[in-house]
């Protein structure tokens, strides 16, 4: 459908100039361009963290969405122009504006629903003002939206990152520490995976599959005193990998910068692989693990869906159900193995086919999974929401548990610890609370099965700890009489995890 321009003046007098024209074209092209720069930050999320196939749909379902709305704003102009109503187009722009800009832009943002709305007020004029302007120096104002464009694309790639830095931040080993056992570890972490002290304090109901590693034989289990030490995920996993020492860079997941543990790891003969459900940590190994691997991502694994947010409807049940029986489908993109169970088979062929010890690394997004961004603490229908989902994916975690507790007990000479990466994070906007705060975003569930492993200095170790993190217990699975104490020697107690753990004491 053509699109005429408005070149009609008013004839006001030979001394009179035109009314500035709202060139209809011109105007549909910055409108592109503006809804193209929306759905930028969310499109580089999907590209650069969650994996090809996420990316790709979100193509076809934005794309599809845009060319709706620029296919309904023609037509409305259209009826606008018979119904002799063109000095009104302006605000036909700016009303088909906003649906990107407050259904999409805003929430990737990480605006709360509190005060999502006040932004019309500055919002709506800054539209009329770039689409008037926008006319006018279209040119100009096209170079800048491809700018703003392009760098709302690259947000989330960290192209920019300093290498200088990145070296630094890692952290080798200042010597080879020798092993004196070298028992293949694998450790495996759940999103916001809690026990049920701090469950039933603050959401009111137990944790099953807490519960079901507590009453695993040949385990030791946290309970109250599980922590950890660095939140959120990246800072969990950057922490571990050097084991407490600090928590400096997460790229150490995926081999891309060097850290203690790998290095360690590396000089003792470990074979090492990592992974994670979608390319969060990078789409590709970097030179200190020997394995690095992502896996195809469901809707609701994907960490774009991570806040439950509407997104226009990209996380949607029905977007969801059109991502799993066709995209997937007709690209052949159908995974074999569930993430979780892909983690499983690489173990299993892992400790069938490496003839030294492996060390596994592997995080499992869903279940159990936190609550959004949107979050707001303490709002009645928010809680009850987050509180039913908690409930159902505390169940499926049991599930996984149990073919996790299965695959130990087929290699009993190896050590497994299984813990939460952060709480829920019940807390988004508390900020006077201190307990409930460190509780819900560092109380984890933690427990290491197959103990028996251990050295007995190493138990005595742990059991005179007076909290538990994965960090810690993975120190004590590779210590024993030898020199490889000194592994031990830089833990410090937080005494706020100690304060707040024991508070929950008898709500187990």
């Amino acid at each position: 459908m053509s699109i005429p321009d408005n070149a009609a003046g008013m004839k006001t007098g030979v001394e009179a100039k035109p009314l500035p024209v709202f060139d209809r074209k011109k105007s549909l092209g910055i409108f592109i361009l503006l809804q193209l720069y929306f759905t930028g930050n969310i499109l580089s999320f999907g590209f650069w963290k969650s994996g090809p196939s996420v990316f790709e749909y979100m193509i076809l379902f934005y794309g599809t969405l845009l060319a709706g709305l620029v296919l309904l704003l023609i037509l409305f102009l259209g009826l606008s122009a018979r119904a002799g109503l063109r000095r009104i187009e302006p605000v036909i722009f700016i009303l088909f504006s906003l649906p990107f800009c407050f259904g999409l832009w805003l929430q990737t943002l990480g605006i709360r629903p509190d005060i999502f709305y006040w932004n019309a007020v500055w919002i709506i004029p800054l539209l009329y003002m770039y689409y008037r302007f926008g006319v006018l120096y279209t040119g100009r104002v096209t170079v800048i939206m491809v700018a703003l464009g392009v760098l709302s694309f690259v947000g989330h790639s960290e192209i920019f990152s300093d290498p200088g830095r990145l070296e630094e931040q890692g952290q080798a080993a200042d010597k080879v520490i020798s092993l004196d056992r070298k028992k293949s570890i694998h450790v495996i972490m759940f999103d916001s995976l809690t026990h049920s002290n701090y469950s039933k304090a603050y959401l009111g109901v137990p944790n099953p599959a807490a519960d079901y590693m507590s009453g695993l034989d040949d385990t030791i289990y946290a309970g109250y005193k599980g922590f950890a030490e660095y939140v959120p995920t990246r800072k969990s996993w950057a922490g571990l990998f050097e084991l407490e020492k600090g928590s400096r860079n997460y790229k150490a997941f995926s081999g891309h910068a060097p850290s203690f543990l790998t290095d360690l790891l590396r000089s003792n003969g470990y074979y090492i692989q990592t992974g994670f459900v979608g390319s969060y940590f990078g789409a590709s190994r970097g030179e200190y693990v020997d394995r690095y691997v992502y896996g195809v991502v469901d809707l609701e694994q994907a960490l774009v869906c991570a806040d439950q947010e509407p997104l226009f409807g990209f996380c949607s049940e029905v977007s969801r159900k059109i991502f799993t029986d066709w995209f997937r489908r007709s690209f052949k993109r159908t995974q074999k193995l569930e993430w979780p169970n892909v983690i499983i088979d690489l173990i299993d062929q892992a400790e069938t086919t490496m003839p030294g010890p492996v060390f596994s690394a592997f995080h499992i997004y869903s279940p159990i999974g936190h609550t959004s961004t949107s979050y707001l603490t303490g709002e009645p229908t928010m809680f009850a929401k987050y509180k039913e989902r908690f409930v159902s994916q505390a169940r499926r975690a049991q599930e996984l548990l149990e073919d996790i507790n299965r695959l130990r007990l087929r290699y009993s000479d190896a050590v497994f610890i299984i813990s939460g990466d952060h709480g829920p994070w019940l807390s988004r906007t508390e900020t006077e609370d201190r307990r409930f705060i460190v509780l819900d975003r560092h109380a984890v569930a933690l427990a290491l099965l197959n103990a028996s492993n251990l050295c007995p200095w190493s138990k005595e170790w742990l059991e005179r700890q007076k909290y538990l993190t994965p960090s810690r217990m993975l120190a004590a699975s590779l210590v024993c009489d030898g020199e490889s104490r000194v592994l031990t020697k830089h833990f410090k107690d937080n005494e706020e995890f100690v304060h707040f753990g024991e508070s929950l004491v008898g709500l187990n």
